[in-house]
């Protein structure tokens, strides 16, 4: 390839350089800027939103690049921010009545049209639950294991691990889940329920999820603490 020089600071370029400048040396403003005057069709803006948004969720299932997306965002707040800021919030609503049945009725529209999901990152989860999360995401790289949510109807569900699309893993805690093997019907636990509600509600929640087409599996904490290898190898072998 034959070269010719940057007629500003003497640099090897192209031949094929048609204005005869290097890349740190031109001007790339106005008709020098290969862009100029063009745009982009409605159809391409569109496909390339969906593309970068489906790119995005898929980093964000990174711990390190979330982290590092946090680490960059965040900004040390002086003390008594949330109170003037509530202060704030709550003065401009006093000032402006109507706005916030404007501002409710707007978010429940988005939340039935699916435009707004839950904040999965706001979702308790146990160190155990996360435990094993990171093991089945390990133990298989080619399967798409996250923690997500899924709507059914109106109704959002938390799955505590997702793998690919139609698998569920759930990790049933001894407590939250009143672990049969330890707790009778008539005892009360978490909201004052007893622990044939929960049974009976876990019941029903697994029945829906099934009848959409998911693959339920679940893990008992008291399973996975007596024998963690044993309880994920059954796991792998079901999946």
């Amino acid at each position: 390839m034959k070269y010719k020089n940057c007629l500003k600071c003497g640099k090897e370029v192209s031949k094929n350089c048609s204005l005869g400048y290097c890349n740190k040396c031109r001007d790339r403003s106005g008709k020098n800027n290969p862009f100029y005057g063009k745009k982009h069709d409605r159809k391409m803006i569109e496909n390339t939103k969906k593309k970068l948004s489906k790119i995005i969720r898929n980093k964000w299932q990174e711990e390190g690049y979330k982290n590092r997306v946090i680490r960059g965002v965040s900004k040390p707040r002086r003390d008594g921010f949330k109170k003037e800021q509530s202060k704030r919030i709550k003065e401009w609503y006093k000032n402006n009545p109507e706005q916030r049945n404007i501002r409710s009725l707007k978010m429940k529209e988005s939340w039935d049209n699916g435009k707004i999901e839950p904040n999965i990152n706001s979702i308790n989860e146990s160190k155990l639950e996360k435990e094993l999360r990171i093991k089945l995401k390990k133990l298989l790289p080619d399967r798409k294991v996250r923690k997500s949510t899924l709507k059914i109807e109106k109704r959002w569900f938390y799955p505590d691990i997702k793998i690919d699309d139609k698998i569920i893993v759930e990790f049933y805690g001894n407590y939250w889940h009143a672990n049969p093997k330890l707790f009778k019907a008539e005892d009360i636990f978490h909201h004052k329920l007893k622990a044939k509600d929960i049974w009976e509600n876990d019941k029903k929640r697994i029945h829906i999820l099934e009848s959409n087409g998911f693959k339920v599996f679940i893990i008992w904490q008291d399973e996975y603490e007596d024998n963690k290898e044993k309880c994920v190898d059954n796991l792998i072998k079901k999946l």
